[in-house]
């Protein structure tokens, strides 16, 4: 889970804040943010990634190095030889975007930002063009949907609270496998809430 420091509050998960513009630089990188997200699901080796992601092994073992850098990726239990699983850190990230921790920050920021968001859009489409096969349960249970409610800044905050304190009863299942039911899947859970412009 990545988001802009200003979300972080009442957030029922980890969070921990970055505050080197370097490190925000490391992650501003679509193969990264791909294999973070993959690893969210369970371990996986290299080899694994990139049979889903498209790239080579090498690549992304590169790709996980840099990751485990920064401390965002650790080498997991098992494995033969080489192939050794790697998991990702239990717990989400955020940065300030207010523009007050300096240019460097800002850029950085916003250059992860871009790529987050991308990869998110194209998660969304890439669900939609694979949407027949599912169930019809998950075509049910899935959104996408569009809403306009006038609100101060103080309720939209208070609202955005609401919504992560609703993914509470969940956090368990990702470190604890034994904790989740049968026919549980790695939910993407994207929302989207923003002023319109002043008239």
């Amino acid at each position: 889970m990545s988001t802009d420091s200003a979300a972080a509050s009442g957030i029922p998960w980890p969070v921990r804040e970055i505050t080197d513009p370097r490190e925000l630089r490391a992650l501003a990188h679509p193969v990264r943010f791909a294999l973070l997200d993959l690893l969210a699901a369970g371990p996986l080796t290299a080899t694994q990634c990139a049979q889903r992601l498209g790239q080579t092994p090498a690549n992304c073992s590169y790709h996980l190095r840099q990751l485990e850098k920064y401390g965002h990726v650790s080498p997991a239990e098992g494995g033969v030889g080489r192939e050794r699983p790697w998991k990702a850190r239990a717990e989400g990230i955020s940065w300030d975007s207010s523009g007050a921790a300096g240019t460097a920050h800002t850029r950085a920021g916003a250059a992860l930002s871009d790529v987050i968001e991308d990869y998110r859009f194209a998660a969304w489409r890439d669900y939609r063009a694979r949407r027949d096969a599912e169930s019809p349960a998950w075509r049910e249970a899935d959104m996408s949907t569009d809403v306009v409610a006038w609100m101060t800044p103080e309720e939209l905050a208070t609202l955005k609270g609401q919504m992560m304190a609703l993914f509470a009863p969940f956090v368990e299942r990702d470190a604890d496998p034994t904790a989740r039911p049968d026919g549980a899947r790695a939910v993407r859970y994207f929302g989207y809430a923003y002023p319109g412009d002043e008239r």
